[in-house]
């Protein structure tokens, strides 16, 4: 055998193993599957995945937006360095840590009982992409994991190596997946891990994890466009409400999302980041103004805006989606730092139509 075509062989092994992923066969049984691929609740023919011509036009012809704000620079945000200890939930509360892009902590302690979960976990960077900032705690110091939710198939929100990493220190990790993506973790030997469907539950103590819509889309390879679901979460333990949108354009789901919870969202964790330009971004990402209507569609009492600032997936500059949404917002004169963890003067809740909304930074924390 030739040198050249053990090399060809070599070549065309680690391509296929990294563009191109095993389906699940019962995916069709899914109620969310019709005509060929995954659906999202409303009519989402502008989501059929962005092809390499759509792409080469944002990037070369444009347009694009102008800017959100004067003033806007390069400088990244602020990361608040963390350890193991920080992260945990006092008794009693519940402790959200914002690690940056849509990797959130929510940590839980009731009754002496401690459950932690990560959302959509990624310790370093897609590929092709630039990490801009850190994480707030190096990953070796994190504490026992007992849930990872992924909310769809992109490189920037499945990160295989970080769940592998996870899974390697976490020995009974349950990693939560969107509909057809059973055959995906076993391929990917990612362990113990459940492939939901709409409304499916997950509970562990005092904590429940519900699988709820997502208005999006999903692609990790060549030939899987819409072969795996999407979603978001809600997280309910203490008589307490957190949801996380992952990714999402604006569409009817917030309200269907509100209707089935059936109660107030103490705290929703909404992607602002990767909006601009709009003509391109609009249909998969929710910007800061449709944030705020997500807010109000979801009944939320407060927000935290996730998924910017750490990697350059759109043309907004690292912190234009945080100043885009500070200008939306009110401030009380004296800083409302209720909640906040660590108690940090350069941040305070604003508000917006009666939601409460913490324009944080990387590492920040709020107790509920």
């Amino acid at each position: 055998m030739s040198l050249f075509f053990k090399a060809s062989i070599l070549f065309l092994t680690a391509f296929f193993s990294t563009f191109c992923f095993p389906l699940d066969p019962d995916r069709i049984k899914s109620p969310s599957y019709k005509e060929g691929r995954y659906h999202n609740l409303d009519p989402d023919e502008e989501l059929q995945g962005k092809s390499p011509i759509d792409i080469l036009k944002w990037k070369l012809i444009g347009p694009k937006d102008p800017p959100a704000t004067e003033g806007l620079t390069e400088e990244v945000p602020l990361v608040l360095e963390r350890t193991s200890k920080d992260l945990i939930a006092p008794e009693g509360k519940i402790r959200v840590v914002w690690f940056g892009h849509a990797t959130v902590w929510i940590s839980s302690t009731e009754n002496g009982k401690t459950v932690n979960v990560l959302t959509d976990p990624i310790f370093e960077a897609p590929i092709l992409v630039n990490r801009l900032v850190k994480l707030p705690i190096p990953k070796e110091s994190l504490p026992q994991v007992d849930f990872v939710v992924i909310s769809h198939a992109h490189r920037d929100h499945l990160d295989r190596e970080t769940l592998r990493f996870l899974r390697s220190k976490n020995p009974k990790l349950q990693i939560l997946l969107p509909s057809g993506m059973k055959s995906f973790s076993e391929s990917e030997e990612l362990g113990s891990s459940i492939s939901q469907e709409l409304g499916q539950t997950t509970s562990k103590d005092s904590v429940k994890i519900t699988f709820l819509p997502a208005h999006h889309w999903s692609r990790m390879g060549i030939s899987d466009t819409n072969q795996y679901f999407w979603g978001s979460y809600a997280l309910e333990t203490q008589n307490k409400v957190v949801y996380f949108a992952g990714d999402t354009g604006y569409s009817s789901h917030f309200k269907n999302i509100s209707a089935r919870l059936g109660k107030p969202v103490d705290l929703a964790l909404l992607p602002i980041g990767a909006y601009k330009p709009r003509w391109f971004m609009k249909y998969a990402h929710i910007g800061p103004e449709e944030a705020l209507l997500a807010s109000k569609d979801l009944n939320a009492k407060s927000f935290a805006p996730i998924h910017w600032g750490t990697f350059p997936l759109g043309d907004d500059l690292p912190q234009e989606p945080l100043l885009d949404l500070k200008q939306r917002l009110t401030f009380p004169e004296a800083p409302d730092i209720k909640g906040i963890y660590p108690l940090y003067t350069g941040i305070s809740w604003g508000m917006k139509d009666g939601v409460r909304i913490l324009p944080w930074t990387i590492g920040s924390g709020i107790d509920l």
